[in-house]
């Protein structure tokens, strides 16, 4: 009789090793691969901010007064711009009606 409970606890013993043994690599699978996930998600975020940046640049030199003084000068006898005047605006006056 006490060989077989000795030998249902080595078996229930080692059944138990192999179990955290497993459920260890399941384990360790899913967190390489949420790791890899969020690689992934860190490279692409640095990748929009790298563009975020190149696109402020780009806009602060496209709309440098310099530049587009002498873009109007440039185009002024092809576009025929000029200041606008407030007597050129309109404003439209909307009334929002209340039920």
């Amino acid at each position: 009789m006490e060989v077989l409970v000795f030998k249902l606890f080595v078996y229930s013993l080692f059944f138990t090793f192999i179990s955290l043994i497993v459920f260890n690599q399941i384990i360790s699978h899913e967190i390489k691969d949420k790791v890899r996930q969020l690689n992934n998600i860190n490279y692409s975020l640095k990748k929009e901010q790298k563009k975020e940046i190149l696109l402020k640049t780009d806009w602060v030199v496209r709309t440098s007064p310099e530049r587009l003084q002498k873009l109007s000068e440039k185009y002024y006898p092809q576009l025929r711009l000029s200041p606008s005047k407030g007597e050129n605006i309109e404003f439209i006056n909307q009334e929002i009606e209340k039920n």
